[in-house]
């Protein structure tokens, strides 16, 4: 009977646990998920292996630019829709180890992406006249197109145009140890590997392997609330290519997670920070006055990445959208004190997850 009450008792804890989980989802973006992105999580210890599937909708758009600043010249343009499935596996060492291995798990992950011009970029036209927002020159250009170019004088990373293009992402391997946790708490460590499986050419992986370390924390605060927190540090290769602009390699992760719930539903806020992809030191030439910097990709290289989130959680499932906007000094656009980088513009998700 004991026995008995301790495995319901644990399996209410895990389903409560799951149903107020970080989302776990990763920055997009053309160039940012070449990269290692370190993603948030539950800092308690995995009660079951659990099975994550999801599919995400990803709309970037920065018109063409030139940098200058290296050996020559860099061109750049995303332009596309992408469409991700990606499958997630997490499994506890208890299951394979034994009980004294309670506190660690291992989380695999993949994902397959299409590259293609979507359908999506009426849509947001139509919102942002709609709202009177900016529309970032998009009626400059034809809309649902893809248009994927990184290249300079000394190599191409990739140049996708036309038809559909899909691709194999890079194979994540995510190593918890939670160091110590409650019922209502949790301090974790984190150790994640991206394994360089997707091809570069195709706009599905850096070609390179990257590291990255943090640490989680979990907090119940009352019975219907629950706060989340990670903060990381990443080491990334350069591209595979000659390219003249690569990558820092060093790059900082900070992410906030605020889950409450409501009977049977639980929603979700949760803001994602992430330092530069690139290393100062370029200047993108001149094109189109302010409207033209804004609508380039010179955010979304250059500067810190803000990503916020809003999701609602019933049950298995899980829906989220997500939009860039980054406070700070902008005296380039009518908003003073924001930016946004368009690498995603816009981001709609959704996920099943299943305990095993």
């Amino acid at each position: 009977m004991r026995r008995a009450f301790l495995a319901l008792l644990l399996a209410s804890t895990a389903a409560l646990a799951q149903s107020r989980a970080p989302l776990g989802a990763r920055t997009q973006g053309p160039l940012r998920e070449l990269f290692l992105d370190v993603t948030g999580a539950d800092a308690r210890s995995l009660a079951a292996p659990e099975l994550d599937l999801r599919y995400t909708l990803a709309n970037t758009w920065n018109e063409t630019m030139t940098l200058t600043g290296g050996r020559s010249p860099v061109s750049q343009e995303l332009d596309e829709q992408a469409d991700s499935i990606a499958l997630r596996m997490r499994l506890p060492w208890s299951r394979t180890l034994g009980p004294a291995f309670a506190r660690v798990s291992t989380t695999v992950e993949g994902r397959i992406t299409l590259h293609w011009g979507g359908y999506t970029d009426r849509p947001i036209e139509r919102w942002h006249a709609l709202s009177g927002a900016f529309n970032y020159r998009r009626d400059a250009h034809p809309r649902n197109e893809l248009h994927l170019l990184f290249r300079d004088g000394g190599g191409s990373a990739f140049a996708l145009n036309g038809g559909p293009a899909l691709a194999l992402g890079d194979l994540v391997l995510r190593n918890q140890v939670t160091l110590a946790e409650a019922a209502n708490w949790g301090f974790a460590a984190r150790l994640d590997l991206k394994l360089p499986l997707g091809s570069l050419g195709s706009a599905g992986g850096s070609g390179g392997f990257d590291a990255g370390a943090g640490l989680l924390g979990t907090f119940e605060p009352t019975g219907w609330l629950t706060l989340h927190g990670l903060l990381a540090l990443s080491a990334w290769s350069e591209l595979a290519c000659t390219c003249s602009l690569q990558p820092k390699t060093w790059h900082f992760t900070a992410e906030v997670s605020v889950a409450a719930s409501w009977g049977e539903t639980t929603f979700l806020i949760e803001d994602r920070a992430l330092s530069p992809l690139f290393p100062a030191g370029w200047n993108r030439e001149p094109a189109n006055g302010d409207d033209g910097l804004l609508s380039s990709g010179a955010f979304a290289d250059f500067r810190v990445h803000n990503q916020v989130s809003f999701a609602v959680r019933r049950g298995r499932f899980t829906v989220w959208f997500s939009e860039d906007f980054t406070p700070g000094p902008n005296p380039h656009s009518t908003l003073k004190w924001g930016w946004s980088s368009n690498a995603p513009d816009a981001l709609l998700g959704v996920s099943f997850t299943q305990p095993l």
